[in-house]
């Protein structure tokens, strides 16, 4: 059940970096000038009649960034009281600790009219939280717990190095959106 509730984490996950990337791409980051609040209300009951244009990607972005905070809070609980593994009650925690600063730095963003620095961030947090919920959702699957011996060493320079580099090319990606710097040649590729 655990493994199930962590793949559904991660699936909530994907979700949520989908949203994150409508919001940019929508220019609706400031949709909604306020936060925690959406124009005064509490964002759980700001009316769906006021859910246009580019407020209906900010607040649903923030709605769906509040499910996938409550569900990880969820899951680091359960992994703290259920997960004999003391890494994995880490893990989870790691994981807690991630989405409330990805929560600040979204929050940040807003208050702080869209600075590049910290608009970088936020999608380069988002990253790693997609990351920790796979892993989470992969570390609990019953294949992980009866896998075989393999040569850990290599695979782990491997997976590091290979991470790393992908992670690099996130953020240098991020960069460019965040501060224009894409259309620097605009014909390309």
């Amino acid at each position: 059940m655990l493994h199930r509730f962590a793949q559904f984490l991660a699936g909530c996950t994907v979700l949520l970096v989908l949203a994150g990337s409508l919001v940019t791409s929508t220019q609706s980051g400031l949709a909604v000038p306020d936060w925690p609040t959406t124009y005064g209300w509490s964002m759980f009951t700001f009316p769906p009649s006021k859910w246009v244009g580019g407020i209906l990607y900010e607040h649903g972005h923030r709605l769906i960034a509040s499910t996938v905070g409550f569900l990880t809070i969820v899951l680091a609980v359960w992994l703290w009281l259920r997960d004999p593994r003391r890494w994995m009650k880490r893990l989870g925690i790691v994981a807690l600790g991630a989405v409330i600063a990805q929560g600040l730095l979204g929050g940040l963003t807003v208050l702080f009219f869209l600075p590049a620095a910290i608009s970088t961030a936020h999608a380069g947090l988002a990253e790693i939280f997609l990351c920790l919920t796979v892993a989470i959702a992969l570390f609990t699957s019953p294949s992980w717990m009866t896998a075989g011996n393999v040569d850990e060493a290599t695979l782990r320079r491997l997976s590091t190095t290979t991470t790393v580099l992908i992670y690099i090319q996130i953020l240098i990606g991020a960069t460019m959106r965040h501060t224009g710097a894409g259309l620097a040649i605009p014909d390309f590729p």
